[in-house]
């Protein structure tokens, strides 16, 4: 009896083993997912950094030799320093403001606007109601009587 227990729960603790050891594709591509995603950020950043690095040297030697180059120029023997313009002693050339459109209604601007001379036009339209019409318009079957009713 004790044998047949153990023999059982050694084959369970087994099949456990093996069900759990093996996973499925799912979970196989999630992880494969994660550590591709992860050793992409790693080289981002370091290529980030390299980069950084890289434009402020640059940045740093330029802003260097354009100081060298004023300080050289401050040196020169006859030159004049730069100065610093005060207020209202630069002109710069004069600008000519930009004529300005004029102005019109978008809304006169629309199709199917009415325009000028076209309230004639809408009166011929087809369709519309002419003054000998009237009482043609009045006996047309489904009309509302005048008098009342229902």
């Amino acid at each position: 009896m004790n044998k047949k227990i153990l023999i059982a729960a050694s084959l369970a603790v087994v099949s456990f083993m093996t069900l759990t050891a093996f996973k499925t594709r799912e979970q196989q591509q999630a992880e494969i997912t994660q550590a591709v995603t992860m050793q992409l950020e790693a080289y981002r950043t370091q290529l980030t950094e390299a980069c950084d690095t890289r434009v402020t040297s640059e940045a740093q030697s330029k802003y260097d030799m354009m100081v060298a180059e004023a300080e050289a120029a401050a040196t020169k023997p006859g030159a004049t320093p730069m100065k610093k313009p005060g207020k209202g002693t630069a002109k710069g050339p004069r600008v000519e403001p930009l004529p300005q459109p004029t102005k019109t209604d978008p809304q006169k601007d629309r199709g199917g606007a009415i325009k000028p001379g076209d309230a004639e036009q809408q009166k011929e339209r087809g369709g519309a109601v002419k003054p000998g019409d009237a009482e043609s318009q009045k006996k047309r079957g489904g009309a509302v009587k005048q008098g009342g009713g229902n």
